[in-house]
């Protein structure tokens, strides 16, 4: 696959603790219609990865990327790649689209195009990590999905741990450690800050030149109640040089990182 990486932040994703629909129940019809050959899904393809390998990624350009991308896939079912790019891509979409309805969709398709993955090659690390990510962007866009999207995402990080843990950065550990920081405990849940700050602390050991794992161990250190730490952490962030294919991403993993500082301020200067 070209550019495998994905950069999810889930940054708003917060499990409910309600919610009846079930994922394995979501589907999506061709819109627009199917209607391309072969020959025209692998040129949709290639033009669909090469808007979405420019840097920096512009959310604009990536939809199109997207929307190339799912019409090969859809045309191409039984093509593990084409599906897992098609779910990457959505998957970002799903990330920065600000219509809530539209994200919501958009997430359904990349649920659709990675359960496909899942499918075709079960021992593929790429689309148990994509599938997680995306059922998790669509129980942010739809909170009706709650519990139940954390009970098919927690399987499929781990699947992917098994397979490839350094995938994507980290990706698996990175992921799992965020769903387990911001899930309810149990008995409702997965929910453990000490069990996230873990699996956050080995991403960062296997890969400590890779600013995203440290925004999300800070946040795993300030749960933990070791703010100094956190502040640490997320000065590692926060003088990265921008990471060289991933310069939209970095912005955000910045910002992210100010606001939480400001949060860790803010609650020092109220003690």
């Amino acid at each position: 696959m070209a550019n495998s990486r994905t950069t999810i932040l889930l940054g708003a994703f917060l499990i409910a603790t309600c919610g009846c629909k079930s994922v394995r129940g979501v589907r999506v019809g061709p819109n627009p219609p199917v209607a391309l050959t072969a020959d025209e899904a692998a040129q949709a393809r290639r033009e669909g990865l090469a808007l979405w390998a420019q840097q920096p990624r512009d959310p604009a350009r990536v939809a199109d990327a997207a929307r190339l991308l799912e019409r090969a896939a859809q045309t191409l079912p039984d093509d593990y790649d084409a599906q897992c790019e098609a779910a990457q891509a959505l998957a970002f979409v799903a990330e920065n689209e600000t219509n809530v309805n539209v994200r919501r969709e958009v997430a359904k398709s990349g649920v659709v195009a990675a359960r496909r993955a899942r499918a075709l090659k079960p021992e593929g690390v790429e689309g148990h990590y994509y599938y997680a990510i995306d059922v998790g962007l669509l129980a942010d866009a739809d909170r009706l999905y709650g519990l139940k999207a954390v009970g098919e995402m927690e399987p499929a990080l781990r699947r992917a741990i098994e397979l490839d843990e350094r995938y994507d950065f980290a990706g698996p550990l990175r992921v799992l450690g965020v769903l387990l920081l911001r899930s309810p405990g149990p008995p409702t849940s997965i929910g453990s800050p000490r069990k996230g700050l873990r699996l956050l602390q080995r991403a960062v050991e296997l890969f400590p030149d890779y600013p995203e794992n440290y925004l999300y161990l800070a946040e795993a250190l300030r749960d933990n109640r070791r703010p100094d730490e956190a502040r640490a952490a997320l000065a590692k962030v926060l003088d990265a040089p921008a990471w060289p294919d991933e310069q939209f991403e970095s912005g955000q993993w910045k910002a992210d990182a100010e606001k939480l500082l400001q949060t860790l301020s803010a609650s020092k200067s109220s003690q």
